[in-house]
């Protein structure tokens, strides 16, 4: 990856910024499954190619500092790990940052945004938390529960303080109980990500199947109901004929389409050069 500087920024935080490749042929970490096949195999593929700039890879240096001072907390777990199980014709990968032998709890130190606890965006660490947990398991280790510990490094106490829905402290826990249930579905899920990679490593770059939109953080399109002189819309709808029905009786009523995006293809995807789908998105916009 090639890592521009166009802030003229301190080399060594440059090189604090500046990754290595992720996964070794053949091999998948437990965070990269967790990204689009699509996503995964352009990375690969393209990583020589790929610029971005070390200004916009800042935060990652808070949550390396972060891993750095509890690996070095001593107590009665071990840390920075390494575990894999082969899978199919793969590997598949990861290192937990937290054992704790005697409660059999995996623990994750995070650095996260308010917006993830005010909306209960946690689909991803669980995800995560378990595939850590299905590794330990086939490596002779049981897990009865993760806890993800995230510091919050845009809270404000101003604002903890007058809204009682907001975080009301800078640090955040989450945690849940490991099943045999949840490791029988987390096994599936590896199993058929796994096959979807090794399909998707034989295709072209135009053959490659889109993310998902749960992958692209992607909103549906909208139709708004709305009335001449009104500044808000009357309503939101999911199809026209919702929006026209409401404002069938109101003067001065029309109706707006506002289209959905797909958020981490517009702002966050490194490789969104390379992707059929992001090319084909701005090509009908």
């Amino acid at each position: 990856m090639i890592i521009t500087n166009n802030l003229n920024l301190p080399s060594a935080l440059v090189e604090a910024v500046s990754n290595d490749r992720h996964n070794k042929n053949g091999q998948y970490s437990a965070t990269t499954l967790l990204k689009g096949t699509c996503e995964t195999i352009l990375m690969k593929r393209h990583w020589d190619e790929i610029k971005t700039d070390a200004s916009e890879n800042i935060w990652q240096i808070f949550g390396t500092a972060v891993h750095s001072i509890f690996e070095k907390q001593k107590d009665n777990s071990f840390k920075e790990e390494f575990f894999s199980v082969d899978v199919s014709n793969s590997k598949v990968t990861g290192r937990v940052d937290s054992y704790d032998m005697e409660n059999e709890t995996i623990v994750d130190w995070k650095t996260a945004s308010v917006w993830k606890v005010q909306f209960k965006d946690f689909s991803d660490w669980k995800k995560q938390g378990l595939i850590y947990a299905w590794l330990l398991k086939k490596n002779g280790l049981n897990v009865k529960k993760c806890r993800f510990i995230a510091l919050l490094k845009d809270h404000s106490k101003s604002k903890a303080r007058f809204d009682a829905s907001y975080p009301q402290s800078p640090v955040f826990v989450f945690e849940f109980d490991v099943t045999e249930k949840d490791l029988q579905l987390i096994g599936e899920f590896i199993e058929a990500k796994i096959k979807a990679l090794e399909i998707a490593e034989t295709l072209q770059d135009e053959n490659l199947e889109p993310c998902s939109s749960e992958e692209r953080w992607a909103t549906e399109g909208k139709w708004k109901a709305k009335k001449e002189g009104r500044k808000t819309a009357l309503k939101v709808c999911d199809t026209e004929e919702e929006a026209k029905e409401c404002i069938k009786d109101i003067t001065g009523g029309y109706v707006e389409y506002v289209e959905g995006c797909s958020r981490k293809c517009e702002d966050y995807c490194v490789c969104k050069d390379y992707c059929p789908f992001y090319k084909s998105l701005i090509k009908n916009k």
